[in-house]
């Protein structure tokens, strides 16, 4: 099972809607981070892929970002990056606003900080505030 963190930025003012961003989750066997608003472009993207079992998905966040950053050099915007390791997948398109570590990481690692496994099943609850069980 794969989970899939996704952040989609619609920089485009439209009549009826203005700039907006989407961050949502995918699970599954082959996750995909589809488009909340099919009508609306998406103008720059992250998509951090993982599999559901991962110890720290935080930390993998954050190393990819750091990694993908570092790897694409200096001139990133308006490029798409996509960063692999045996562990995770990043793909990042990008566009000024949305173009430096930070801005990639907040949205991607407060979906990671929110996701668990437990008994096979992807929780968006931490394990810390699950009710106890009283014997």
């Amino acid at each position: 099972m794969q989970v899939v963190l996704y952040v989609h930025n619609h920089g485009e003012r439209t009549d009826r809607r203005p700039p907006g961003r989407v961050c949502g989750m995918a699970v599954g066997e082959d996750p995909t981070a589809h488009p909340w608003d099919p009508d609306r472009a998406v103008s720059s993207f992250a998509e951090f892929r993982c599999g559901a079992d991962v110890e720290d998905p935080a930390t993998e966040v954050q190393l990819a970002v750091a990694k993908a950053f570092a790897h694409a050099g200096a001139s990133v915007s308006g490029r798409t990056i996509e960063f692999n390791t045996r562990r995770c997948t990043l793909r990042l398109a990008l566009e000024p606003g949305f173009d430096d570590p930070r801005a990639v990481l907040e949205p991607l690692l407060a979906l990671a900080r929110a996701f668990h496994v437990r008994d096979g099943r992807v929780v968006s609850l931490p394990v810390a505030a699950e009710p106890s069980h009283a014997s």
